[in-house]
């Protein structure tokens, strides 16, 4: 949770995905050192052409009894899972209804499936419900070759554009009364959410089977590499003869393996030594953020990243020339917020989107991620320079 700068000071980190605080894990790394003497670098074949190891078959049946699914498969990138996922389910002619503020790669899964595709007002049950029925509508009395479309709702656990959780309850029971499945995205709440970090099925206490097909990445909270999809077999032994990022990538490398299950372990072993330090840590800040005027916190109470920007009536304040204010502006502000904040000993980075790509570009924000590894002080220092640095550029002249 700490980094060393160009001047020789060391900066408290709050811009990383280390949620756990396993990156600079002593036992993960001596256990790495080992497993790479043993395997070496990479397999140098796809899964199914002698490039799976014992350690990726155990780790896929720990990632299955972990998430409480029937079976579990690996991919040796986290952006490429949710790649070969969808598409390997989906297909032109079939009908996937998302949330609007998914993020980057589901919008590209969506896109490369080819299928028809609806928005949904995000995290707004009742807008799913009525597009649901319009769906379902529309295909009343249909026939041909398309009559019976497969038909998806596909969301995310934890967002990563606003922090946000999904309401699983409401999307499970919407999935029953309209006869559609759910793909969902756990790369983000997969180690994060849940009395045993399994994720938003273990935070709601909701049977993962539930779930058609849990996307997981094992890069963000696990600190190792690589995504996961859990599921009924079936649908796992097909994604290995047609996920395309299972059939024509390399396999994970031995020692990413080994770490991602050492870190699971570690959960099991000790979750509340991990969880209840995190969350505690994470609604510290969104409490002491709240209080600075001028202003605003997106995020879930419970979610260890949040996003932070300036509030309309902030920017409004403050005097410029030349008109409105553009995105450009906003992001020239908010990067001098993280100039500002490093100056008194805090990491912080802008949240970056692809613009010309993203199907509805969120609005500039400053993104900032909670470790267990902070302190109470680290916490108290982070929401400090933070109001200092909103209090420095707000009043420039």
């Amino acid at each position: 949770v700490r980094l060393a700068s160009g001047n020789g000071k060391s900066l408290l980190n709050f811009a990383s995905y280390n949620f756990l605080g396993f990156i600079d894990n002593p036992e993960f790394e001596k256990r790495a050192v080992e497993t790479l003497r043993k395997y070496g670098v990479g397999s140098c074949g796809p899964p199914g052409f002698y490039g799976t190891l014992d350690v990726h078959m155990e780790l896929e049946k720990h990632l299955a009894a972990f998430v409480g699914h029937s079976a579990a498969i690996l991919y040796s990138q986290a952006f490429t899972t949710i790649l070969s996922v969808i598409p390997c389910f989906s297909k032109r002619g079939d009908i996937i209804v998302a949330d609007e503020a998914v993020n980057f790669s589901l919008q590209q899964a969506i896109a490369l499936s080819r299928s028809k595709v609806y928005w949904y007002k995000h995290n707004d049950m009742a807008d799913l419900e009525r597009v649901l029925k319009d769906v379902n509508k529309q295909l009343t009395g249909r026939r041909g070759k398309n009559a019976l479309p497969r038909k998806f709702i596909v969301t995310e656990g934890l967002f990563h554009n606003t922090g946000d959780i999904s309401p699983l309850k409401d999307l499970v029971d919407l999935k029953h009364r309209y006869k559609f499945r759910i793909i969902l995205d756990e790369s983000l709440s997969f180690g994060v959410l849940g009395k045993r970090g399994a994720g938003l099925t273990d935070h709601f206490n909701v049977d993962p089977h539930e779930v058609d097909l849990l996307i997981g990445a094992l890069s963000y909270a696990i600190g190792a590499s690589g995504g996961f999809c859990c599921a009924d077999k079936d649908l796992v032994e097909h994604q290995r003869l047609s996920g395309l990022g299972y059939c024509f990538s390399a396999s994970m490398p031995g020692i990413l393996a080994v770490a991602a299950s050492d870190a699971i372990r570690a959960l099991e072993s000790n979750p509340e030594g991990h969880f209840v330090s995190m969350r505690e840590n994470a609604s510290l800040l969104q409490t002491l953020l709240r209080r600075i005027p001028g202003l605003q916190v997106e995020g879930a109470l419970e979610s260890p990243l949040m996003h932070i920007r300036l509030t309309p009536e902030t920017l409004v304040r403050m005097k410029r020339s030349g008109g409105a204010w553009t995105k450009t502006d906003i992001d020239r502000v908010l990067a001098e917020l993280v100039e500002e904040a490093q100056k008194d000993g805090v990491f912080l980075t802008r949240a970056m989107y692809v613009d010309e790509h993203e199907r509805l570009l969120p609005n500039s924000s400053i993104r900032v991620c909670v470790s267990c590894a902070h302190t109470r002080k680290d916490i108290e220092k982070c929401a400090h320079a933070i109001k200092n640095a909103v209090s420095r550029v707000t009043s420039k002249k």
